[in-house]
């Protein structure tokens, strides 16, 4: 803290309470509060996976949805970065897609960032690999170009 280090936790991926027999700690969207809540401080920060949010289930608390979870966790300043991927279906049965398909509405999601004055970093997650020489350069090429195309087209709006 007293350097600016923020520390940044990934939600568990694939989202389920247990795996092999270990407990998991974030695997749903509520539990990232309760590891807020742990040490209130500008320091203890998420690393916001939105295709790991997106793909899990609810739970007996309050549940949200992907769009819940970055209206509510990039307000109130706790997004120190953003994965940003898109997926079908939830835990167990989901896969990864372009960042232009799938269940997220990516857009949707950049807006809510810049309507909370959300100004880090926004990193392409996994992307589905294409069939050329350069298949994972191709795919992330794509999905940061996506994102950008989508960010300065909200910038004009």
């Amino acid at each position: 803290e007293e350097a600016g280090v923020r520390l940044a936790a990934h939600p568990d991926d694939p989202p389920m309470p247990t795996i092999r027999g270990t407990a998991r700690l974030v695997y749903q969207p509520h539990l990232y509060q309760k590891l807020l809540d742990i040490v209130p401080s500008r320091s203890n920060a998420l690393e916001f996976c939105q295709g790991t949010i997106a793909e899990m289930q609810g739970g007996d608390e309050e549940v949200y949805d992907v769009y819940s979870a970055i209206e509510k966790y990039s307000r109130q300043g706790n997004i120190a970065y953003v994965h940003m991927r898109n997926v079908v279906g939830k835990v167990p049965k989901y896969h990864e897609v372009f960042i232009d398909e799938g269940d997220i509405d990516v857009v949707r999601c950049l807006r809510i960032y810049k309507r909370n004055n959300y100004d880090g970093v926004i990193i392409a997650d996994h992307t589905p690999q294409m069939q050329c020489a350069a298949s994972w350069h191709a795919g992330m090429a794509f999905a940061m170009g996506y994102i950008k195309g989508v960010m300065k087209t909200i910038e004009s709006e």
